[in-house]
């Protein structure tokens, strides 16, 4: 593959993302489910965009979870999968979704985009790596100098930024390349690039596939919190409705931990994995339920002075008008 047209691929997918409703998008971007049959033509709905490796997502639909939290009250939902965060964060800008789930969305906050932190789903940092190939010459963050790194997000991927700037480089000694997810792994293997900056289960996959070798994980690195977002206006206006789903979205994450094989199957099914990429993807995820706490907070004002520094964000986010910890905060305590 030419590295024009992998750049165009990537572009494309974030850009297809946030399409409007009339647009078609690929079922290898995003596919919508919808979960309850619409029972009034006034029937409220709840559409969650959200990324491959969540596999509480794909419980919510197994064990009808949000059907059992909705007793009784006419609303529709839809999922919308995902290739990365900024499509994410796009389609709730374009009010495509309502709800998102990934990492917290930094630089599209620091931007104005309106969207509010509810609650944290999973602290990970393994789950993120640098890869290269088993021959590659790169062999220490050093010999990254010069050398081309793709990933979904550019410069503004602060696990790869962080990483840099520990080592002594700056964001100037590497070429970027903005490429999708589902891009990443051939652009690597055909040498368009020379490091690969993802996160499972594309990670995993080419891992068990012997593909590549970990210059680096996110372990020190970053704590890569994963967060349950959404579009201030839909959170405001529905309260009842975001809270009702917090609630069997915690209890989805109950059941993928106390069903391992289970929920390592649905990864297999939903994702098209092997067994041995899910059960890894999986073995790398923390699964928690909590209301945004203060190390979480830190982490958000670590990556916004990283991406201030970088020149990536012009302003600092204003993390008390982002992050709403009251939805999430009785839930956890039951």
């Amino acid at each position: 593959m030419k590295r024009r047209d992998l750049l165009g691929l990537g572009l494309s997918t974030a850009t297809l993302a946030a399409c409007s409703k009339a647009a078609k998008i690929p079922s290898t971007v995003s596919n919508t489910t919808p979960i309850a049959a619409k029972t009034s033509v006034n029937s409220a709905t709840l559409r969650l965009g959200f990324q491959p490796p969540y596999v509480a997502v794909y419980a919510l639909r197994e064990q009808k979870l949000l059907e059992k939290a909705f007793a009784g009250k006419s609303t529709n939902f839809e999922f919308r999968r995902l290739l990365s965060l900024k499509p994410v964060t796009e389609a709730i800008s374009a009010g495509a979704i309502d709800l998102g789930l990934g990492g917290t969305p930094v630089a599209a906050i620091a931007s104005g985009q309106p969207i509010r932190i509810i609650a944290l789903v999973e602290r990970s940092p393994k789950t993120h790596a640098l890869l290269v190939l088993p021959n590659s010459p790169i062999k220490t963050i050093a010999d990254l100098k010069g050398k081309k790194l793709g990933n979904p997000s550019g410069k503004s991927y602060y696990f790869a930024g962080k990483v840099l700037e520990r080592a002594g480089l700056k964001d100037t000694d590497i070429e970027w390349v903005q490429i999708e997810n589902d891009a990443g792994r051939a652009a690597l293997l055909s040498g368009a690039i020379d490091v690969w900056g993802t996160w499972d289960p594309f990670y995993a996959s080419a891992e068990v596939a012997k593909e590549v070798v970990a210059l680096v994980n996110g372990e020190g690195y970053q704590l890569n919190y994963v967060a349950l977002f959404g579009r201030i206006d839909y959170i405001e206006k529905n309260p009842e409705a975001v809270q009702k789903f917090l609630e069997a979205y915690k209890q989805a994450l109950t059941w993928a931990r106390e069903n391992r094989q289970a929920a390592v199957n649905i990864l297999v099914k939903e994702n098209k994995l092997s067994p041995e990429a899910a059960s890894l993807t999986l073995s790398r995820r923390n699964l928690i339920f909590e209301p945004p706490n203060d190390e979480y907070r830190q982490e958000l004002i670590n990556q916004s002075q990283l991406l201030f520094r970088l020149g990536l964000i012009k302003q600092q986010p204003n993390w008390d008008n982002a992050i709403d910890t009251t939805l999430a905060k009785t839930i956890a305590a039951s």
